[in-house]
């Protein structure tokens, strides 16, 4: 009876280390996914401000106010449209 008891105290101490050992890898991973899911939202934000400054910085208006200002252009004095 000695020896099936030993059996099965082995069998429970590595059925409790394999426990823990994955235990730690599923923490592990965890881990993991939080800092991709963190860098996602990052670049997500990163991307949101880009889409916004390209939008300013293309806008009709500014690009008329620029090309008055640092290119010297004015609208035409007189205008002839053909038909």
């Amino acid at each position: 009876m000695s020896v099936l008891q030993g059996l099965l105290w082995s069998l429970v101490i590595i059925s409790a280390v394999a426990q823990v050992s994955i235990v730690s890898w599923h923490r592990d991973l965890l881990q993991e996914w939080q800092k991709a899911d963190r860098l996602r939202q990052e670049l997500l934000q990163e991307q949101t401000r880009l889409v916004l400054e390209k939008s300013t910085l293309t806008a009709h208006g500014r690009i008329d106010t620029l090309a008055r200002k640092r290119l010297g252009m004015k609208d035409p004095d007189h205008t002839q449209v053909f038909r």
